[in-house]
């Protein structure tokens, strides 16, 4: 008797296309792939008739904790089920030992989250390096951030006096390090040339120049991302590492990885995010949008959609930074003053479905790809992103013919804003499942929070 059988959906398959099957699920995990006429006796039955079964979302890039309670964005999770997201991966750093510090987030994320979970840390300081070894086999965290964006500001914006500098130099002896200890090691990388930006950043603030979002885009064109970006991929082959360059804002930025292939052979993966693909830098959503690096113009956009469907872009994360809409704009709301980021988790599957897949023929395939299995294999879950016998059960069922506007207020408890507020979309989850377990149904969250399990990850 099977816990769970799923019947008569198309399923997605991750680079492989689209075929009529039958899922069985016991214990938490995938165990048969039937052909579409065989049957089988469970527990759940859910007839996916005129439905498409992807493999659950992975968001492998969200910063939980940072403009509210930590508490309060995990018990948020609850939505971005609604959305088909079934294991996030949250990026946090902080100026302290992790070692310390990671058991308690741990083990009371684990009583707040809706879905799977596990964290990526950002390294500051020589501590974070002199206890990687123990913090990767005592606490399952195989990823780590390097910010480039931080370079040579650590002591000042973390108030430290044992931070490192960020600098080419320590990329290059953190890739060597993380290779000693396992080539599954993963580094995500900020790139952004900060000399750039903080003298253009000067400049327009001394001009007095504040158009929003316009004026927010100049102050890092698309090629200070496009050097930092060629200098991380070298820097990466000289070393032999396992990179992973998060939020790719520009066409600058694709055409270095379109021209530099020899680069990106072997161990790297290139993520951007739903709003670079879709707004830009004179949106009607203004300042709202403000983030780091920003958006930039609507051609932009459409060269990181190339890049997608060429296979140079392979990966999609929401750089997810929840907040509230007077908390994120201030008293002014004006160009400085703005906060960084916004919730983004809301609606993701709908969005790279609609805009993807309907409106730009991207294939399933391809958008299951970019948003399960490449992220599983680049954050080292094999047991997740994936719809194969031995998986975890994670999967987003999804109606492609029924349209539903993304409302702000359906996706967060906390949130009361989204950049995409009213669109129209299809590739709403009708179903999500969560290790075998129906966590959505009829679109709506169906179980508590705490359900959520920390995924240790080995090397």
């Amino acid at each position: 008797m099977l816990d769970l059988f799923i019947k008569n959906g198309e399923v997605v398959i991750p680079r492989v296309g689209v075929r009529k099957a039958n899922i069985g699920v016991k214990n938490e995990k995938i165990v048969a792939i039937l052909d579409h006429e065989e049957v089988a006796e469970a527990t759940e039955v859910i007839d996916a008739t005129g439905l498409h079964i992807l493999p659950g979302v992975i968001d492998a890039h969200q910063h939980l904790g940072i403009y509210n309670s930590i508490e309060q964005d995990f018990l948020d999770t609850k939505q971005h089920a609604i959305s088909g997201i079934t294991t996030v991966v949250n990026f946090d750093r902080q100026p302290v030992s992790y070692l310390e510090w990671f058991p308690k987030v741990k083990k009371d994320v684990e009583k707040w989250t809706y879905i799977d979970f596990t964290y990526s840390l950002g390294i500051l300081k020589e501590q974070h390096l002199d206890e990687l070894e123990e913090l990767v086999d005592k606490e399952g965290i195989t990823s780590f951030k390097f910010f480039r964006n931080y370079e040579r500001q650590l002591n000042d914006k973390f108030k430290i006096t044992d931070g490192i500098d960020l600098s080419a130099y320590d990329l290059g002896r953190i890739l060597a390090k993380f290779k000693e200890v396992s080539p599954k090691l993963l580094l995500a990388v900020h790139c952004e040339n900060m000399d750039i930006n903080r003298k253009l950043t000067a400049q327009l603030q001394a001009e007095d120049e504040n158009n929003g979002l316009s004026t927010w885009s100049k102050t890092s064109p698309g090629h200070a991302e496009a050097e930092s970006l060629l200098s991380s991929l070298y820097m990466n082959k000289v070393y032999d590492g396992n990179l992973y360059i998060v939020h790719l804002t520009s066409g600058d930025s694709v055409e270095v990885l379109k021209q530099s292939q020899w680069l990106t052979e072997g161990n790297v993966k290139v993520e951007t995010c739903p709003h670079y693909l879709l707004l830009h830098d004179e949106h009607e959503v203004g300042i709202k949008a403000k983030v780091g690096p920003p958006v930039h113009k609507r051609e932009d956009g459409e060269k990181l959609w190339d890049g997608i469907r060429t296979g140079f872009i392979n990966a999609i994360g929401t750089d997810h930074v929840p907040s509230s809409l007077e908390k994120k704009l201030g008293k002014s709301g004006d160009t400085w003053e703005t906060l960084f980021g916004f919730p983004s988790a809301g609606g993701l599957l709908p969005l790279m479905l609609t805009e993807g897949y309907v409106k730009r023929d991207i294939p399933l395939e391809r958008i299951a790809d970019i948003m399960s299995l490449s992220l599983a294999e680049s954050y080292n879950l094999p047991s997740k992103g994936r719809i194969e016998v031995g998986a975890d059960a994670d999967f987003a069922i999804v109606d492609l013919q029924t349209k539903k506007a993304l409302m702000a207020k359906e996706m967060s408890e906390s949130c009361d804003f989204s950049l995409y507020d009213g669109w129209e979309l299809v590739g709403w989850p009708a179903f999500t499942v969560s290790r075998g377990e129906i966590i959505v149904a009829d679109g709506k969250a169906i179980k508590e929070n705490g359900r959520g399990k920390f995924v240790h990850r080995t090397i």
